[in-house]
């Protein structure tokens, strides 16, 4: 199961992927709403809306498909081809990303391995969906780089969370490209300075197309991640090979700040990262996620 934000026409809402079939959620909720004598209190239009509730689990919505209510009418549930994926979460309150979290990808850029994990932010205006264009500023004629992360979405508010107990935190998992302004990084580092706005440019942070609720995915350690640019591979790995797993990611940042439903946590790039130019297109693929694709315009 893969859950999505989605357009088509004038309506708006959260779709569901069962097995390459896409219905729309929104309907099936309020459908199952309904049959039940539930009183909606709450819009179930938006994707992060279901995050923030804690619904976002793959077993309980699976559920809810198989009832005889919401199958009746699974021909009109049906989503048209032509809908347009939107952001899964658009306003997370944080986005903060491992830095060197794949050995390969830590000695390409010549820096020492973390012996505990890296974090720095991106600013969640950088966010942009599937299929949507990564604008590179006039002013930027330096180098810009790929980075395809593995993405986590917290699904529960927590604070100085044990790594036994982390995973219970989670939403779900995502695609996200940390796109980054690599020359300008660079400079700053070499200044001394922070490399904040490296990361921050808008449209620096495709995210999508879909959230695969936490319980759809057996083990997010063993996931293939191939990014391709132009159909051209440019990075291709595991999540086996993430220095910090993911249970150690989320209690060493809950540590430092409490980290809110629908945040989003990229865990590291792995080795391959290289220039990007106007007119490239970018694809992602995680395994049992899906493909991520953006091209790349030089604003005028």
């Amino acid at each position: 199961m893969k859950l999505f934000s989605f357009c088509s026409g004038e309506e708006a809402g959260i779709g569901v992927d069962l097995d390459g079939q896409r219905f729309n959620l929104t309907e099936a909720l309020d459908i199952y709403q309904k049959a039940k004598g539930i009183q909606q209190s709450v819009s179930f239009t938006f994707l992060q809306v279901l995050v923030e509730l804690g619904y976002c689990n793959g077993a309980m919505l699976r559920q809810i498909f198989e009832e005889s209510w919401v199958q009746s009418k699974i021909s009109r549930l049906r989503l048209p081809d032509d809908f347009i994926y939107d952001l899964p979460v658009p306003r997370p309150s944080k986005i903060i990303c491992l830095g060197r979290n794949y050995k390969d990808h830590a000695r390409e850029l010549n820096h020492e391995l973390p012996s505990e994990p890296l974090f720095f932010s991106k600013s969640p205006s950088t966010l942009i969906g599937h299929e949507k264009e990564i604008i590179i500023p006039a002013w930027l004629t330096d180098r810009v780089d790929h980075e395809a992360e593995l993405a986590v979405i917290i699904g529960k508010e927590c604070k100085n969370v044990t790594e036994s107990e982390a995973m219970d935190y989670l939403a779900g998992y995502s695609i996200l490209n940390d796109i980054t302004a690599r020359t300008m990084q660079k400079n700053d580092i070499e200044k001394g300075e922070p490399w904040f706005r490296s990361k921050s440019i808008d449209t620096f942070c495709p995210l999508g197309p879909v959230l695969v609720p936490v319980d759809e995915i057996t083990d997010p350690h063993d996931l293939k991640i191939t990014l391709t640019v132009n159909g051209k591979t440019r990075q291709k790995a595991t999540t086996r090979d993430m220095i910090f797993p993911i249970p150690r990611i989320i209690a060493e940042i809950s540590r430092y700040m409490t980290l809110q439903p629908a945040d989003i946590i990229a865990t590291g790039t792995p080795a391959g990262v290289s220039p990007i130019e106007p007119g490239d297109v970018i694809e992602i693929s995680i395994q049992d996620i899906g493909t991520l694709r953006n091209s790349v315009r030089k604003d005028s």
